[in-house]
């Protein structure tokens, strides 16, 4: 199981069954949905299914789906994390934030504490990330990681975006100069 992850104003800790009400309240937010389950209104077992998987990738992997939650406490307002996807050829990087909690860089601090424990304590050779083309605020996110741009694919049917990041060309960036 991987430790929880904090970064200046926030806690991340491994999602547990105890958050799925809370993540399916979230990812079932019309402004959440449309961008992370193609404007689908999960059911509450589709959350705790991804929580179920979340966790047997933890305990194998070292990564899931993480809670974000204020550093000094207070109930989770988003989630990020990381997934294989592509067959489990790829790592993909994941991230929802509550409307009310968006605009001021958190989800952008949330996936940068990710990328670190992925590249840096994970030793994962490269994370990706899929965006929906019109989703120009996931892209900004993206552009402002580091993760570069690789081209348009339709995945079922939608245009998508798609971004990668290698460890070799974080650890460039993130070295003192």
């Amino acid at each position: 199981m991987s430790a929880p992850l904090r970064s200046e104003r926030l806690a991340l800790r491994p999602c547990g069954f105890e958050d799925v009400p809370a993540l399916h309240a979230l990812w079932t937010d019309p402004e959440v949905r449309r961008w992370l389950w193609d404007d689908v209104a999960i059911p509450e077992a589709s959350a705790r299914e991804v929580v179920r998987e979340s966790l047997a990738s933890f305990a194998e992997r070292g990564f899931g789906q993480w809670a974000i939650a204020d550093r000094d406490g207070g109930p989770l307002f988003g989630a990020v994390g990381l997934r294989r996807f592509e067959g489990g050829r790829e790592i993909e990087l994941l991230y929802a934030l509550h409307p009310s909690r968006q605009g001021a860089g958190l989800a952008t601090e949330a996936a940068r504490a990710v990328l670190e424990h992925g590249f840096r304590t994970l030793s994962l050779p490269r994370i990706a990330a899929r965006v929906d083309t019109p989703n120009r605020a996931s892209v900004r996110l993206l552009e402002r990681l580091g993760l570069r741009f690789e081209g348009e694919r339709l995945v079922e049917g939608r245009p998508t975006l798609h971004y990668a990041l290698a460890r070799d060309e974080y650890l460039r960036a993130a070295a003192p100069r």
